[in-house]
């Protein structure tokens, strides 16, 4: 985590996610509740903002140890959601499957012009259970549908369409868009912005109980013989 400027603190997200960058990711936002950051944006690569869970990670890993990580995510996307700082995600390149859930979770959504979007977890005849939550912050449930069924890339025009991003920019436009984002919400109050989050959330009753169920599910078809094999032959695939 890296102080950028006097106006907000940079949370650089990781390509993929596994226990290493969870714990980061966890550690570095509780360090911004202590320190009583207002505004933390999330960016990542040039090329990938983050293509969600580690297939090396999941197919030589334990069901619990999956479980427990999944639990420790989902507990990074409901702060970001609940807590009193304004997030703002900066995406540029592919989002795809877990790290969605970082860009729904957000407050406010910067997006590139070449970025895409996409869960492909019903390929592998998984569900984005642990980040269902987040996803319904943002995008309808016939969306989010779309967005499994056909497992595909979408644009950022289909992202703005949708809900996914507020702004869409050419690349150049990136930061100054960022700080004119900022300023223009630096007025708010920290204990509003507390407030309005918690009551959102919790006006979505279901939320928490929806993200145990989903991850109940997406727990159990993780030890299904045939998705193990097919997590399994992927990654060998990408790690060739």
């Amino acid at each position: 985590m890296s102080s950028v400027n006097l106006l907000y603190t940079e949370i650089k997200i990781p390509p993929v996610l596994n226990p290493e960058t969870i714990c980061d990711l966890n550690d570095q936002l509780t360090l911004c509740l202590k320190q009583n950051v207002r505004f933390v944006v999330f960016t990542g690569n040039d090329s990938v903002f983050c293509n969600g869970l580690d297939l090396k990670w999941v197919a030589n890993s334990k069901q619990k140890v999956r479980t427990e990580e999944m639990q420790k995510y989902a507990s990074f996307l409901k702060k970001i959601q609940t807590e009193k700082f304004i997030s703002i995600s900066l995406v540029c390149g592919s989002v795809s499957g877990g790290g969605l859930g970082i860009v729904c979770a957000s407050d406010y959504v910067i997006v590139e012009d070449s970025s895409t979007f996409s869960l492909p977890e019903g390929l592998l005849g998984l569900i984005p259970g642990m980040i269902l939550p987040s996803l319904l912050n943002r995008i309808s449930p016939q969306q989010i549908k779309k967005m499994v069924f056909t497992g595909k890339k979408y644009p950022a025009s289909f992202a703005i369409d949708c809900g996914i991003a507020d702004e869409v920019v050419n690349s150049n436009k990136i930061q100054e868009t960022l700080i004119q984002t900022i300023n223009s919400m630096r007025s708010c109050k920290i204990d509003s912005v507390a407030d309005i989050k918690e009551m959102l959330y919790e006006s979505h009753l279901s939320q928490d109980s929806i993200a145990k169920k989903g991850m109940d599910i997406l727990s159990k078809r993780l030890q299904e013989p045939e998705i193990e094999q097919r997590i399994k032959d992927i990654s060998d695939f990408l790690e060739d």
